[in-house]
């Protein structure tokens, strides 16, 4: 399976931080800061939102896949970094076994404390955060849907939803509310919350995402 789907490439000589740094308040503030800057978002809470709806792609969305769907053995978030000028993971020079429960690792010991940290941090309701998230596994669903088998999508699914998960490290697993099981695969359900995407998209036609609840 070829991660560069999801942001993932090789160091080649570039380097990042260790993205265990991204859950730190400062480390935040910065990162959400040059966001704004470099996209001219005015609010702080606008593009923290659109940091973390990218971020899951390449954490979130590319681990959905690897681990639960390819069943990949390879623990390549262990020393991953985030490249802020391309937006990407780089791959570190070592890599080993996941030998732990690959959602724990990606939910409860890095995803949450991002979570909780960038809405304390930047001023943004949890729940949009977590919808971030949900709507990057939805796309693997949807995305993926002809690649695997429905019955390994069914139970991954349930799995993703189950709402006595202890692997989010919250008690209440969120993505039993936001990752919905739409009648079909290749239809994208309308967001319970809105991402904020609209307000750097203000004077044009249609500024909302297709599966904005504010459309």
């Amino acid at each position: 399976m070829d991660l560069q789907q999801y942001r993932f490439e090789k160091k080649e000589g570039r380097t990042g931080i260790p993205i265990k740094q991204l859950e730190d308040p400062e480390v935040i503030a910065e990162v959400v800061g040059r966001y704004a800057s470099v996209s001219d978002i005015k609010l702080e809470s606008t593009a923290a939102s659109l940091v973390m709806k990218r971020y899951a792609v390449m954490t979130a969305a590319a681990s959905l896949e690897y681990y639960g769907l390819h069943k990949g053995k390879e623990n390549w978030l262990e020393e991953a970094e985030f490249h802020f000028d391309h937006f990407v993971l780089l791959k570190g020079d070592c890599s080993h076994e996941m030998k732990r429960d690959w959602k724990t690792v990606v939910f409860a010991e890095h995803l949450t404390p991002m979570v909780q940290q960038f809405s304390k941090t930047c001023k943004i309701p949890q729940k949009i955060l977590w919808e971030n998230i949900a709507v990057r596994l939805q796309a693997v669903f949807r995305k993926k849907a002809g690649t695997y088998k429905a019955a390994q999508l069914e139970a991954l699914f349930n799995e993703m939803t189950d709402p006595d998960a202890q692997w989010t490290g919250v008690e209440k697993n969120p993505f039993t509310k936001y990752l919905q099981r739409p009648e079909s695969w290749d239809i994208i359900p309308v967001r319970e919350t809105c991402c904020r995407l609209y307000q750097i998209k203000e004077g044009q036609e249609q500024p909302y995402c297709g599966n904005c609840p504010l459309r």
